[in-house]
C-alpha cells in the first residue's frame, strides 16, 4: 500500500493489532528512504534485526508447486500460498526469523478478511468506474513525483519495491473506494458533527503509550475454549496484581510478538490505530494502571499504560475527514465480523 492515498480500509480493519504494531516496523524502516512522503504504517518500534530465515533452494518446478498451494478457502474461493508470499514480500529482509510464523498467521488472517469483503463488493454489485480508479492511481502518481527520495524511479518500479504491482494497487484502489462508497453513503455532516461532540477527547491530539498481554482465541471455536482463555487471562491478571513485572509477565505469556517487548506497544490515539475496545480501555486508564480483561477480535488481554501524551483543544472543520473515516472504520468492523460470522472458511495450514 502506498502512502494513504489508497485508504486501506479492509486491511485495517481486518484488525490486525499485533501485525500492525509489530510486523510493519519493517516496512516503516524501508518508507524513510522509499515511500511517499504520506505514510502508513503505524509500527510501534524499529527493529535493527536482520536474522532472516534461510530460504530453501528450490527447483523452478518446486517453486511453482509452493506458490500454488491452497492456505486456505473463503466461501469455496481458494487463497494460495504465493498471495502470502507476496505480503511478506513487502517486509524483504527485515523479518525476523522468530516472528515469520506468526506474521504469516495474521497474513492469512488479513487476506481471508480481504476475500470476505470482496465477496461482499461483488455480491452487492458495488461498482467504481475506471475513471475513479484512474483518480486514486493519479494521486499515487503525484505523491511519487513530488517526493525527493524517489527521483528517477518510475512508478512501476516503486510498486515493486514495496512488493506490488499496478494490478495490486488497482485491486486496492477498487476495494477502497467500493467499502466508501458503502459505508459512507449515510454519513452526512450532521451525523459527523454529532460524532464529533460525543468524542471530541478523540481528537485533540493526546496519546497513550501501553503494554499489553493477549490470550489469542482467534482459533478457538468452542464456548469451552474462550472459557479457558478467560480464565488464562485472569491468572495473568492476578500476577501482575500480587505484584509481578508487568514486562517480565508480557514476555512469559503473551501470543503477541511484542511479548519480545515486554509488551510494549508505544504511543497510539484514540482513534485510528487500534480497534475499539483496546483502545477505549486504554484511555480509561491512568498511568501505572492494569486493565481488568479486554476482550477483541484478537483474544483477551490486559493492558496496562506507561505513559500520556496531553493534547489540544481542536476544532471541527479541522478534523472532519478523519471523523468521516473513523465512522467509516467503525461500520466496517461490524461488517467484517458479519462477514465471518456467516463465511465458511478452512485453514489448511
Amino acid at each position: 500500500m502506498i502512502g494513504k492515498v489508497v485508504k486501506p480500509i479492509g486491511i485495517v480493519l481486518a484488525g490486525i493489532l499485533c501485525f500492525y504494531l509489530d510486523g510493519f516496523a519493517a516496512e516503516k524502516d524501508a518508507k524513510k528512504t522509499s515511500e511517499p512522503a504520506k505514510k502508513d504504517a503505524k509500527a510501534a518500534s524499529k527493529k535493527d534485526d536482520t536474522s532472516v530465515p534461510k530460504k530453501e533452494e528450490a527447483t523452478p518446478a518446486k517453486q511453482e508447486d509452493d506458490s500454488k498451494k491452497v492456505v486456505a478457502t473463503v466461501n469455496g474461493e481458494n487463497i494460495s500460498q504465493k498471495e502470502v508470499n507476496q505480503m511478506l514480500n513487502r517486509f524483504g529482509n527485515q523479518v525476523p526469523k522468530e516472528q515469520l510464523p506468526a506474521i504469516t498467521k495474521q497474513i492469512i488472517d488479513g487476506l481471508i478478511t480481504q476475500k470476505l469483503i470482496t465477496q461482499f463488493i461483488r455480491d452487492s454489485k458495488i461498482e467504481v468506474s475506471q475513471a475513479e480508479i484512474e483518480k486514486e492511481l493519479n494521486k499515487v502518481r503525484e505523491d511519487i513525483k513530488s517526493n525527493p527520495g524517489l527521483e528517477g524511479k518510475t512508478f512501476e518500479q516503486v510498486l515493486e519495491t514495496h512488493g506490488s504491482s499496478i494490478d495490486n494497487l488497482k485491486s486496492e484502489i477498487v476495494i477502497s473506494l467500493s467499502l466508501e462508497k458503502h459505508l459512507g453513503k449515510d454519513i452526512d455532516d450532521k451525523k459527523i458533527k454529532a460524532y464529533f461532540d460525543e468524542n471530541k477527547a478523540a481528537y485533540d491530539g493526546s496519546e497513550r503509550r501501553a503494554s499489553h498481554v493477549l490470550v489469542d482465541t482467534r482459533e478457538m471455536k468452542t464456548d469451552a475454549e474462550l472459557a479457558q482463555a478467560l480464565e488464562k487471562i485472569k491468572k495473568i491478571k492476578a500476577e501482575v496484581d500480587s505484584g509481578k513485572d508487568f514486562a517480565e509477565v508480557a514476555k512469559q505469556h503473551s501470543d503477541c510478538p511484542s511479548k519480545d517487548k515486554g509488551g510494549d506497544l508505544s504511543f497510539f490515539k484514540r482513534k485510528g490505530q487500534m480497534v475499539e475496545p483496546f483502545a477505549a480501555a486504554a484511555f480509561a486508564l491512568k498511568v501505572g494502571q492494569v486493565s481488568d480483561p479486554v476482550k477483541t477480535p484478537f483474544g483477551y488481554h490486559i493492558i496496562k499504560v506507561t505513559e500520556i501524551k496531553k493534547g489540544n483543544d481542536v476544532k471541527f472543520d479541522d478534523v472532519k475527514q478523519n471523523i468521516k473515516q473513523n465512522m467509516m472504520e467503525e461500520k466496517a468492523q461490524v461488517l467484517i465480523r458479519q462477514l465471518l460470522e456467516k463465511a465458511k472458511i478452512d485453514v489448511k495450514v
